[in-house]
């Protein structure tokens, strides 16, 4: 009995903590660290050409206004 008990327990924390961050405005995110070793390193170089490019010729959209 005690087990179950403590089983509602967790579930209705875990519930709780879904809601609250159903309400939450920022985003929730964990950070991998491993992915710094790709920061200096260019991947896709023939596609950040085009797409610098692309920001040359077109410009960038224009931004939306958030309400707040």
């Amino acid at each position: 009995m005690k087990h179950f008990l403590l089983r509602e327990k967790m579930i209705k924390f875990v519930i709780m903590n879904v809601k609250e961050l159903n309400k939450s405005k920022l985003p929730v995110v964990r950070i991998d660290h491993s992915l710094e070793k790709y920061k200096h390193n260019v991947l896709f170089k023939d596609k950040l050409d085009k797409a610098n490019e692309m920001l040359k010729t077109t410009g960038l959209p224009k931004a939306k206004k958030q309400r707040v």
